[in-house]
């Protein structure tokens, strides 16, 4: 049944599934689903005896009946029940189709008649285009809410973002407090925890004031005192209450001017328009201490490069896509150098996940947040892989790390190790997928990094440290393996 519903429609969901009308009964206290297809014979409680249950609590719900018995008493009883639909197996298609259909039909009546009942759900209805115009919905706004359907609205969202649990009930307090003492316009305070953020329906708005002004001066410096600066303001007029749902998607769409603006601001298309922007440029020096601190793995430097970075986007009006583009800069510069210097997961990384987050951050805090969280993941220490290893490669890798600087050969490995060094380049090989002189040689250009980064040794000491014959050689072998030669990549470090 469930893959028939399917492909009557990809939307329907089935969101549980009974073997008999007691577990039934527990399913659909728990689940309270829109629709529920029940059969009359039904072990432990038949589906007439399950109905009955549901509709002496109150719960109400389409009921469908799909039945081998054709009895008119049961065809009675159901109907009495309030059952929808009565279809007798085999079940044609057709029929199901009609009787899910008209259930869809009789389900949108119902819950455009719950939008209308109090006034945050008629917001929340309008908002996320659930309530539609009809003559109906017309007729009932003017009667219960005295809403003309072209009376001119106010918008005003604040979005707390991942700070909404923490901030929501002040957020609500401040709100209420606004709402019920508002003098020149009548309001709606609606919570939509789902999308972190609330929104206050402005309507009868008095005539002659600017009420977007109004909120700006009084409304938002409260909230950003109350919540530590972390209310995202924003504000939009609207010619009608049908207008509500495509208000909010314009709305959305400039909200990240909260990075142009900075704390504080009312973001609204009439201060956007008002704001003189200036062409943002990257600080190409800056790449330099980026690759150092990241290379080093030093968070404090670290810290310092993305203070750089937003104080230059804060230091005038820039067009958020313009910061945007200079965040991308530096986001790929740490990845980047991450996949030169060091090794790096990319499969835990889920890339385009983060550069999804940055082009949808609204705030500096989210855009830092984000920054650190992938600066962390490139420089946390990797698992030692030697774990893998049987106990023969592990003491093998270990002779390298301990020996690179004096020129251990396989030969004097395999004799420490007590084996021949055709068997023991055998199971190297077998067991990391490098031979040994290639693994040792690795590690050799790893250390020669780290000392050209951290320290001012010359190149013929540091050759001589890391287990090179001379500075040439050590300078081939490293070209080879990075790509560059050692005083270019020491070029890095200022």
């Amino acid at each position: 049944m469930e893959g028939i519903l399917k492909k009557l429609n990809p939307s329907y969901e089935v969101i549980g599934k009974a073997a008999d009308g007691r577990e039934g009964l527990k399913l659909i206290r728990t689940l309270k689903p829109d629709v529920i297809l029940l059969d009359i014979r039904m072990p432990d409680m038949d589906g007439l005896t399950m109905l009955g249950e549901l509709r002496k609590e109150g719960i109400v719900c389409q009921a469908m009946i799909l039945t081998a018995y054709s009895d008119f008493s049961y065809a009675k009883q159901a109907l009495e029940l309030g059952v929808q639909s009565y279809l007798l197996k085999p079940v044609r298609i057709g029929e199901l189709k009609r009787a899910m259909e008209t259930a869809e039909r009789k389900l949108r009546g119902d819950e455009k008649r719950d939008v209308l009942l109090n006034r945050e759900n008629m917001v929340r209805g309008a908002m996320t285009g659930i309530l539609t115009r009809s003559e109906e919905t017309v007729s009932a706004l003017k009667t219960t809410y005295q809403i003309e359907e072209r009376d001119p609205l106010g918008l005003f969202v604040v979005w707390l973002g991942s700070d909404f649990e923490k901030n929501r009930d002040i957020t609500a307090r401040i709100l209420d407090e606004v709402s019920g003492h508002a003098d020149g316009f009548d309001s709606v305070v609606t919570s939509f925890g789902e999308h972190f953020h609330f929104s206050m329906l402005v309507y009868h708005m008095q005539e002659g004031k600017d009420w977007e002004g109004y909120f700006a001066s009084v409304v938002v410096p409260m909230l950003e005192a109350n919540t530590g600066n972390r209310a995202l303001c924003a504000w939009t007029d609207c010619s009608g209450i049908f207008e509500l749902a495509e208000a909010g998607k314009r709305l959305y769409r400039i909200m990240d001017w909260r990075l142009t603006l900075g704390a504080g601001a009312l973001v609204s298309e009439r201060t956007v328009r008002s704001v003189q922007v200036f062409p943002l440029g990257y600080p190409p020096e800056m790449n330099v201490r980026l690759k150092r601190a990241v290379i080093r793995r030093n968070a404090d430097d670290f810290s310092a490069c993305m203070t750089e970075l937003i104080t230059a986007c804060q230091k005038e009006h820039h067009d958020p896509k313009e910061i945007k583009e200079n965040v991308l800069i530096f986001l790929w510069t740490i990845v980047n150098t991450a996949r030169e210097y060091m090794v790096l997961e990319e499969s835990g990384l889920k890339l385009q996940s983060v550069l999804a987050e940055v082009m949808n951050a609204l705030t500096w805090e989210k855009m830092e947040e984000i920054l650190q969280a992938l600066f962390q993941f490139v420089i946390r220490k990797k698992k030692d892989s030697r774990r893998s290893f049987s106990p023969l490669i592990q003491k093998a890798k270990r002779l390298i790390e301990e020996y690179y600087g004096s020129q251990i050969t396989l030969e004097e490995a395999a004799r420490q190790l007590s084996v021949s060094p055709e068997y023991l380049s055998r199971q190297y090989k077998k067991e990391t997928g490098l031979s040994f002189s290639e693994d040792l040689r690795r590690l050799k250009v790893e250390k020669v990094k780290t000392l050209l980064i951290g320290t001012t040794l010359n190149l013929t000491k540091i050759a001589a440290m890391t287990g090179f014959s001379d500075p040439k050689y050590m300078s081939r072998v490293f070209k080879e393996e990075v790509g560059v030669l050692p005083a270019e990549y020491r070029k890095m470090s200022p």
